[in-house]
């Protein structure tokens, strides 16, 4: 049996193989199919594994302990008591006698809640029930569940199906007086048939589909050597060194004194033994000694299932007890298959560049010092769960798991990590004292959660794209929640419930409903930018009244953006003068943004941005982005800056020290990217663009080393004013069409360094630039048509290098000239900004 998991509920066996569980009896795993009938109390977690069918009869009252568990089984998803269905569930109610399922607790609020039914690759058949008191009445993430004449009721959430592998049917159903009726999340499938959804609190329907994150997985893989070495059950002794492919069918255990050493290139294969029937397997390696596992990333070490058919749960785990004489050391391994990858218990361990995948969780431990650096968990129920430890979180990815990361009374320091495209919480953070920094929460269904916290940090972080919320604070005290970028949730952008703290300098923008939405909350709002959510930038529910002076507001009419006493005379009074009159500068937190994303007023680069291919990094109308020296943007996916004749897009340095104040704006391959109605001071190079359909139009660059710089392309630039540069614009093989473009006051206006048949430039003004409108490269040997152009009443060859001055380079076309220069159709000093 794997050590640490809980032995199976002992079943009495009655007409074969149907057990009919008496009155009040607490349930776990089952392992045969199983009747519920008259009153069942649940104290515990419910588990119908695939194989077992759960039927319910008519008239059976299950009530179910809403107990806030710290429990760690990896089989379950909730915190909070739950039937979770992998198998079959038969609810066989009848008009007269319907099944009900409830809480045990007389009110049904957040902290008496139980978690539901929970359908995760199961079936749910019901007839004929009553479902209310739950976190969520029936939620299925894969599997189907088929509901006739069910009534969901007085639940925070009625109905979730969340995933193209959730199907469910309702027919005959009655969905009311839930705060959530019906939600739809990421193409999942809901059939109705004569349905009343309504009198729901805050919605009847919700429907959301996640923005997915670019998160490229890595799979470490090896070439299978000859066999090395078969255990079963053993102890190793002293010093112990496996290389080759090692086959594990028992638990093979290392004493206090021992040390094994696994060497790079090294495979272990775990057979599966099931001694009780549960489907998990328990065939492990139990370390109280210390372990070295140092793969390299060309050689790594590979922790897997033997079976010819390997699934989640086929081995037991690679257990650390009491092992805090040393450090145990794991880098560059890959874990998979198995039922927790890694499980320690009062030890010290440090897992770096690793991969824990296709595991019921990834990582789980207890009172230990832990370092997790640089890795990934993907595709596990669980990525990482732990409790009453010393952690330190760098660099690590947790994303395509249910549930990311769940953390308990920590000493957390977590920093650069991303939590993304989790069906559950990106991070659940649960009482201890957290400091939480420059982290990505992308694409989950809730972001960040804290709850029941004396103190914490959460500052500089980016939670974006969520399903329902960014950031959740709840019973919590002593918070600081500063700097934050808070964008594009689907719901809310913050929640605050029974908290006490600071909010402050965050950016909270274009959530779909609320941008802070407040149940009861002492402490300052203060300094923040809070624009262009869907219904209000404050969203009040309690009757405290809340201070949130020196916000910046954008051009908001305050009394739609703010939901308070003025709207409910039974709320508190939100307090917002005085307020911010220009826009707050508000620094950029995270070095990548792998997610499609917008900015807007004023945001400040101190470090180069990463938008990687996938990703569209949007700016709107009236933005500033300031750059601290040597930082700029480096897009893979694609930017679209699109500014108005009235609300320009000002691209400047955070400090002028005149031309390359600033890096520049890179594109690599960043297809259907643009820029209109753009200003662009003091770069070192503006725009450089490479492999791009760039199209560059009623723009400015102004005074910087270079404009626009290309390689390739096809690029469109028109309608644009290029002044006091070095160089205006310059090509290497590239393919453009300058035209309707204003050239004066550079040094060189354009600078076609090669292969220069692919540059036209064609009804342009190129005046007064100090040595060359147009120089060709040494090494360029074609000619480039620059016909149809102004040049300001000047002989042209005096304007230009090439195969006129340098034998064997290419020639400037210019004739014919225009006769009068070309007249823009904007003013270049542009429109005011709000």
């Amino acid at each position: 049996m794997p050590s640490g998991r809980p032995p199976p509920l002992l079943l009495i066996m009655v007409l074969l193989t149907t057990i009919i569980l008496p009155t009040r009896l607490q349930a776990e795993v089952l392992t045969a199919n199983t009747v519920w009938q008259g009153q069942v109390h649940l104290t515990d977690d419910v588990l119908v594994p695939a194989g077992i069918t759960l039927t319910v009869k008519a008239g059976a009252v299950i009530t179910a302990s809403p107990a806030e568990s710290t429990k760690i089984d990896p089989e379950y998803l909730s915190h909070q008591t739950e039937i979770l269905v992998r198998g079959i569930l038969k609810i066989e109610g009848t008009p007269d006698s319907p099944a009900t399922f409830a809480s045990d607790s007389v009110s049904a609020d957040d902290d008496t809640r139980w978690a539901g039914i929970i359908v995760d690759g199961g079936t749910l058949e019901a007839t004929f029930a009553k479902i209310n008191g739950a976190e969520t009445g029936v939620y299925v993430f894969k599997g189907r569940a088929a509901l006739t004449s069910v009534v969901v009721d007085k639940n925070h959430y009625g109905i979730i199906a969340d995933g193209k592998d959730a199907h469910i049917t309702l027919s005959q159903a009655t969905i009311s007086k839930n705060d959530y009726g019906v939600s739809t999340f990421n193409r999942a499938i809901i059939t109705e048939d004569t349905v009343t959804i309504k009198d729901n609190h805050k919605k009847d329907r919700l429907a959301s589909q996640a923005t997915a994150a670019q998160v490229a997985p890595i799979s470490l893989s090896l070439p299978s050597p000859p066999l090395t070495h078969a255990y079963t059950n053993e102890t190793l002794m002293g010093n112990t060194i496996w290389r080759g492919r090692i086959s594990v069918n028992g638990q093979v255990r290392l004493p206090p004194e021992g040390r094994l050493i696994i060497m790079p290139g090294t495979i272990i294969e775990f057979g599966k033994t099931d001694t009780n029937d549960d489907g998990i397997g328990e065939n492990g390696i139990l370390i109280q000694g210390a372990l070295i596992a140092k793969g390299t990333k060309e050689r790594p070490i590979l922790f897997h299932s033997a079976e010819k058919s390997p699934q989640m749960g086929d081995w037991d785990s690679i257990n650390i007890l009491g092992s805090d004489q040393q450090r145990n050391v794991i880098e560059f391994c890959q874990i998979e298959d198995a039922y927790r990858g890694f499980h320690f218990h009062f030890s010290a361990v440090a897992v770096t560049n690793s991969v824990l995948r296709n595991n019921y969780r990834g990582v789980q431990f207890q009172e230990s010092v832990v370092e997790l650096r640089d890795n990934q968990f993907y595709h596990n129920k669980s990525g990482l769960q732990c409790r009453d430890s010393d952690v330190t979180l760098t660099r690590n990815q947790l994303f395509d798991n249910i549930i990311g990361a769940n953390l308990y009374r920590l000493n957390l320091q977590a920093r650069d990590n991303t939590f993304a495209n989790n069906r559950w919480d990106g991070l659940r953070i649960r009482e201890g004292a957290a400091t939480v920094e420059h982290n990505k929460m992308i694409g989950n269904r809730f972001g960040l959660q804290v709850a029941d916290a004396v103190f914490g940090r959460f500052n500089r972080n980016l939670m974006t794209a969520n399903i329902e919320t960014g950031l959740a604070l709840r019973n919590t005290d002593n918070i600081e929640t500063s700097a934050n970028a808070i964008v594009g949730n689907g719901i809310n952008g913050l929640i605050i419930r029974e908290a006490r703290g600071t909010v402050t300098g965050n950016f909270i923008a274009d959530n779909g409903e609320r941008g802070i939405g407040i149940q009861s909350f002492i402490g300052q709002i203060k300094a923040n930018t809070i624009v262009d959510n869907g219904l209000y930038g404050i969203g009040l529910e309690g009757k405290d009244d809340i201070a949130a002076t020196g916000n910046w507001w954008g051009d908001s009419n305050l009394d739609k953006e703010i939901f308070d006493h003025h709207d409910d005379l039974n709320l508190g009074l939100v307090t917002f003068e005085p307020r911010a009159t220009a826009p707050l500068p508000f620094a950029w937190p995270t070095a990548e943004i792998p997610v499609n994303l917008t900015l807007s007023n004023e945001i400040t680069v101190t470090s180069t941005i990463t938008v990687p291919q996938g990703a569209t990094l949007a700016i709107k109308p009236g933005a500033t982005i300031r750059f601290a020296p040597e930082a700029g943007m480096n897009i893979l996916g694609r930017i679209e800056a699109g500014g108005t004749k009235e609300h320009r897009i000002t691209f400047a340095p955070l400090d002028d020290h005149g031309p390359s104040s600033w890096g520049e704006i890179k594109m690599e391959r960043a297809m259907g990217s643009f820029f209109t109605n753009c200003d662009f001071s003091k770069a070192t190079w503006a725009l450089h663009s490479h492999f791009v359909d760039l199209k560059v139009s009623h723009c400015q660059f102004d005074g910087n080393d270079g404009g626009i710089r290309i390689n390739n392309g096809p690029v469109d630039i028109s309608q644009s004013r290029f002044r006091n540069n070095r160089i205006g614009f310059r090509s290497f093989q590239g393919i453009a069409t300058i035209h309707n473009n204003e050239f004066t006051g550079n040094e060189t206006a354009i600078f076609v360094r090669e292969k220069g048949s692919g540059t036209i430039i064609n009804h342009n003004n190129l005046t007064d630039n100090g040595m060359y409108a147009i120089r060709l490269g040494d090494f360029n040997d074609e000619d480039v048509d620059a016909r149809h152009n102004w040049w300001g009443g000047k002989p042209v060859l005096d304007q230009v290098f090439d195969g006129h001055r340098e034998e064997y380079i290419g020639t400037v076309l210019f004739d014919p000239e225009l006769k009068a220069p070309i007249t823009l159709d904007w003013s270049p000093t542009g429109g005011d900004r709000p």
